[in-house]
């Protein structure tokens, strides 16, 4: 819809182009002379009717939009303007100031009422839905389209786990989900992963309900089947990502207590596999005494089957919290997994499987064993989804089954809630909740409470 079908749309709701009967009075829908009543409160609800419709059909026409001399299109609002620079501010990018010479056009959406004939209408500077940048397909450089109908051109490293991780041109390395991008044009081939199929290689272009490969031959298949994109003949470097995120409270006076917590991620994802490597970790103390030192490194690998089943060849955890008596503690297992749910913002999926534990303790009562060795069965379960576009909940619980002398029931529980503040940056509030069913008493008869309960607030940092 452009700005001039939006003008001849405006024009027939308001009828200013309608024939008037004798008396001068604009003729209603069924022909008969408006009465003065109706005519004074007609234009007033058509006036209000046809604001709500440009907002919520064509809501880009009430932004402006900075078109780049590299071809990328950002929509949003102009702030501040020099004869050097213009400082935009995007819904994907934030704010961000590119000088004039970067410039091609910048186009303003400010809607405009004339009094005399009553008509609303946007400059010409308003977006096309059908608009392309040239360069798509052409210069070399992967392309992307965002549901605010801004173009971002770059690099794309991968489509994972329905998020897609670009580097673009102008705003860098971007973390974005899929669901909030519209369209991707690759300019080399890459590999491409669909449920059910085997992997596929060649040029890729995915629209709001297709994904077209063009390889040996071209298929055409639908979006919703697209489990992963990765690029071919990319660097090594190139599939990994990451996350760290710190915490630290810090208080004095009557009570002296530090309190800091760690925590990071780092995976490798292709269209068919994931590896997950996670730490957590926690040092507290209170007026010079320890509260608080432990230590969790997980480790796990899958590989999917197919859009629900997925196998994990491995997986494994270490743990060390002296003050739970346990000096290390290795569980190494397998196991098979499931989606519940896979969606755009929503992933739920389940694994389990059986494993070996390892566990050595601190101290123990004479003659207890230091040590214990023993089968063991692991349920895992994760839970994500966006609660709003900036805002995501996640929660991963973990259980564990073992011998008596090694706990018996264990399970480790992290429920977090993520505020995006930039694509890069996220503010994280978790709970975690370590539970142990029975705890090695220690030499001095003290026995280790059940349960250690925490709750974190940090800064995470996104790669």
């Amino acid at each position: 819809m452009s700005a001039g079908d939006l003008v001849n749309w405006r024009e027939h709701l308001f009828c200013t182009n309608t024939p008037t009967h004798g008396s001068g009075q604009p003729l209603g829908l069924s022909g008969r002379v408006a009465s003065e009543k109706g005519a004074t409160i007609r234009p007033i609800f058509n006036r209000a009717f046809f604001c709500l419709v440009l907002l919520t059909v064509y809501p880009s026409a009430m932004a402006d939009v900075l078109i780049a001399t590299n071809g990328e299109q950002f929509i949003g609002k102009v702030l501040e303007e020099t004869s050097d620079s213009v400082t935009f501010l995007s819904e994907t990018g934030g704010r961000f100031t590119v000088p004039r010479q970067r410039i091609r056009q910048l186009q303003r959406m400010t809607p405009v009422q004339n009094e005399a004939t009553n008509r609303v209408f946007s400059s010409s500077a308003s977006t096309n839905a059908s608009w392309r940048p040239p360069g798509v397909g052409k210069d070399g450089f992967d392309w992307l389209k965002l549901k605010s109908d801004e173009w971002l051109k770059g690099h794309l490293d991968y489509v994972q786990e329905k998020k897609v991780q670009f580097d673009s041109d102008k705003l860098e390395d971007l973390s974005l989900e899929l669901k909030d991008v519209r369209e991707i044009y690759s300019a080399k081939p890459m590999f491409i992963r669909f449920h059910g199929r085997e992997q596929l290689y060649g040029t890729v272009a995915v629209t709001s309900n297709l994904v077209t490969v063009v390889g040996p031959e071209q298929i055409q298949l639908p979006r919703e089947q697209l489990t992963g994109i990765t690029p071919g003949g990319k660097r090594e470097l190139d599939l990994w990502s990451g996350k760290v995120n710190l915490g630290l409270n810090l208080q004095s006076g009557n009570t002296k207590q530090v309190t800091f917590n760690a925590s990071g991620e780092l995976a490798r994802r292709t269209p068919a596999t994931e590896f997950l490597l996670t730490y957590l970790g926690n040092f507290g103390k209170v007026d010079e005494t320890q509260n608080a030192n432990n230590h969790r490194i997980n480790v796990s690998y899958d590989v999917r089957l197919n859009r629900d089943w997925f196998v994990r060849p491995i997986q494994m955890e270490y743990y060390r919290d002296q003050l739970a008596n346990i000096a290390h503690r290795a569980t190494v297992g397998v196991g098979f997994g499931y989606y519940l749910f896979d969606r755009d913002n929503l992933e739920w999926k389940v694994a389990a499987g059986p494993g070996y534990q390892y566990t050595r303790f601190e101290t123990v009562v004479p003659g207890d064993e230091s040590s214990s060795s023993t089968p063991a069965g692991m349920v895992q379960t994760f839970f994500k989804t966006d609660i709003t576009r900036r805002l995501t909940f996640t929660e991963t619980f973990t259980a564990t089954l073992a011998s008596q002398q090694a706990g018996l029931y264990t399970h480790h529980m992290v429920s977090s809630l993520e505020f995006e503040i930039k694509h890069f940056l996220d503010l994280d509030l978790s709970f975690v909740w370590d539970y142990l069913q029975n705890p090695q008493t220690e030499a001095n008869g003290t026995v280790p409470v059940n349960s250690d309960l925490r709750l974190t607030l940090g800064l995470g940092v996104k790669f």
